[in-house]
């Protein structure tokens, strides 16, 4: 099964952080099947919703997504992320492809 990994972007406290972790997480994603689906445009918050923006990146399946995040590329990137600003990350599982 599919499954997705979710960044929500509550608030964004520096630029030049953002920045960095972009250029490491877009090298951290070599080598693994990540198809993004949406990322960090306009969003509206229909219901309790206190985000920025969010992207949203869908992976083969849930150890794939794991590893991924759990890569010491990605960790290195995700320093940086926080750094930037107040993030949630949410991993799930979607339904049968």
């Amino acid at each position: 099964m599919s499954a997705y990994v979710i960044f929500i972007r509550k608030a964004l406290k520096n630029q030049d952080e953002l920045k960095t972790y972009h250029k490491l997480a877009r090298k951290a994603s070599k080598g693994h099947a990540i198809k993004p689906l949406a990322f960090y445009g306009e969003t509206v918050g229909l219901e309790n919703m206190g985000s920025e923006t969010v992207a949203i990146f869908k992976f083969p399946d849930m150890e794939q997504a794991k590893a991924w995040y759990h890569s010491e590329d990605y960790q290195n990137a995700k320093k940086h992320r926080d750094l930037a600003g107040d993030f949630s990350v949410i991993l799930t599982e979607g339904l049968a492809d």
